[in-house]
């Protein structure tokens, strides 16, 4: 990483970033899983950088703790499926995505109001009909995409707590390095 003049991080290579950012990815998914599991009742998301991600939610910082060092035991023994997550973003941006197709399907060569009216039931049975395809479509690109399961290389080397809204969050510090076991 480098600073440019105005103070910014630049990423001096972009490939590795992406790299670290689907592993963060993976381990936050995994780490919400294990956090769900032991507090059914408490709503929690997270948000992934390159160097690490935040998770927000009621939450002690010991609990965060335990959780990120299970996720990510869990995921170096093979246990890939917690990196994938019902409640993603990418989830949401792939039905979006056939959404917004299936319409402009429909509606290409509809020129006039009238005719875009009559195509509405039809725009609603597409819209349909995408939405429940982009689910398997949206957890495979999670899979092949968004998340790396593959930890090795992977340790975190801190966990911040904060505030944000009044509510607690925390951001945990990731670094990887493949070279490393």
């Amino acid at each position: 990483m480098e600073k440019s003049i105005f103070g910014k991080t630049q990423i001096a290579n972009p490939a590795a970033a992406i790299a670290q950012l689907r592993k963060n990815h993976a381990l936050e998914h995994a780490s919400i899983h294990v956090l769900a599991k032991k507090n059914s009742r408490k709503t929690i998301s997270g948000y992934s950088f390159f160097n690490g991600f935040w998770l927000f939610g009621e939450l002690k910082i010991q609990d965060v703790q335990e959780a990120v060092d299970g996720a990510i035991a869990r995921l170096r023994n093979g246990e890939k499926q917690l990196a994938i997550h019902p409640g993603c973003g990418t989830n949401l941006m792939i039905s979006g995505l056939c959404t917004a197709a299936g319409a402009l399907a429909v509606l290409s060569g509809a020129d006039t109001a009238r005719k875009k009216a009559d195509r509405f039931p039809t725009l609603i049975a597409v819209s349909s009909l995408m939405i429940t395809l982009s689910r398997p479509l949206g957890f495979q690109a999670q899979k092949h995409v968004t998340t790396d399961p593959d930890m090795h290389g992977m340790w975190v080397t801190g966990i911040n707590s904060s505030e944000l809204f009044g509510l607690p969050c925390f951001f945990v510090e990731t670094h990887f390095s493949p070279d490393r076991a």
